[in-house]
């Protein structure tokens, strides 16, 4: 499946975007990382939330860093 037709993940509610986020955050951490830039924090979050795909937010996200 390509990124153009790959299919995005169901929507979720707020509460759970929060959940994944907060996941994704502590296991970033405990790996000695973290994620402050607010775009590429917006783009997990839409992936999350199954407004995009994952694979779209990762080819914005390398845009952006590639940008700067």
């Amino acid at each position: 499946m390509t990124i153009l037709h790959a299919r995005p993940v169901p929507a979720v509610d707020a509460a759970e975007v929060e959940r994944r986020m907060s996941f994704s955050d502590a296991a970033l951490g405990a790996a000695g990382h973290e994620v402050t830039d607010p775009e590429l924090r917006e783009l997990r979050r839409r992936a999350i939330r199954g407004d995009i795909t994952a694979e779209a937010a990762i080819a914005a996200a390398v845009a952006h860093i590639d940008a700067r």
